[in-house]
């Protein structure tokens, strides 16, 4: 009888400590609003909740990447927008030369009008960072990208490097154009730039009329050279909003929601 006591003393003892302890822990849970305090509350959740947090770390690496690539899209896409307007000016400044309809006085002061707007594309073309890193010279950065050389001509010095950033596991975006896809082998830059130098120096030449038509096409051509890169910045730039939509809901996700939740979610926004 006295045995069979002592058997039920222990096992009331053991119920109530086992009782108290499943009580601190879940207290420690309910005051830190997790499951899991350490590994040994769950082994196999234990090692999950690691990976997602690696897997966290990344994304918020993968966000900062598109952060910065979205910022420095936009600038290209800034200095491109404005060399588009002075374009514009330029094109039709060249379609009244082309009417051969002016006079000698008349072109000479056209001619000043357009040598104040071009050097300002070749400074846009030029245009460097806050850290002084040129836009447009592909991985070149220190280089700026558009050069006279010893005759007087443009030339471009970048490289034709398009620079490729990570935005999630298994995909990259650009994060720049270059100068060599803008104006191949600086032709627009060099066509007027001889040009101007026809119109300032002889604006009774003969040949204005058909130079300034073969500058217009110069001038077309170059258009779509700079509409083209605004585009591919353009379509950059809006599959990287599409990505940081998906990105803003990873603090709205439940916690212990685990990884295939977050990938889920995160797939269909992308």
């Amino acid at each position: 009888m006295r045995v069979s006591s002592h058997l039920y003393q222990q096992n009331i003892i053991r119920t109530i400590n086992q009782g108290t302890a499943d009580y601190n822990r879940l207290s420690v849970q309910l005051f830190n609003n997790q499951r899991i305090t350490k590994p040994s509350d769950d082994p196999l959740g234990s090692v999950m909740l690691l990976t997602l947090d690696s897997e966290l770390s990344s994304i918020k690496q993968y966000q900062s990447n598109m952060n910065d690539v979205e910022y420095t899209l936009g600038q290209q896409e800034t200095q491109l927008s404005s060399a588009v307007n002075i374009l514009n000016s330029l094109q039709e400044m060249t379609t009244t030369a082309a009417d051969g309809s002016m006079g000698e006085t008349e072109i000479t002061a056209l001619g000043q009008q357009m040598g104040v707007l071009f050097p300002a594309i070749v400074d846009l073309l030029n245009t460097t960072d806050g850290d002084g890193r040129y836009y447009f010279s592909g991985s070149l950065t220190n280089v700026m990208p558009f050069q006279k050389d010893l005759s007087g001509q443009y030339q471009y010095q970048g490289d034709s490097n398009i620079r490729q950033v990570a935005v999630s596991s298994d995909s990259k975006v650009i994060s720049n154009v270059v100068g060599s896809d803008i104006d191949p082998g600086a032709s627009f830059l060099n066509q007027m730039q001889d040009y101007l130098t026809l119109l300032n120096t002889d604006p009774g030449n003969a040949t204005i009329g058909d130079e300034s038509r073969n500058m217009m096409d110069g001038i077309n051509s170059f258009l779509q050279g700079v509409t083209d890169q605004l585009t591919k910045i353009g379509a950059t730039r809006a599959s990287l909003s599409r990505s940081n939509r998906a990105m803003m809901i990873l603090p709205y996700i439940p916690k212990g929601s685990g990884m295939t939740s977050v990938r889920s979610t995160m797939h269909k926004l992308m």
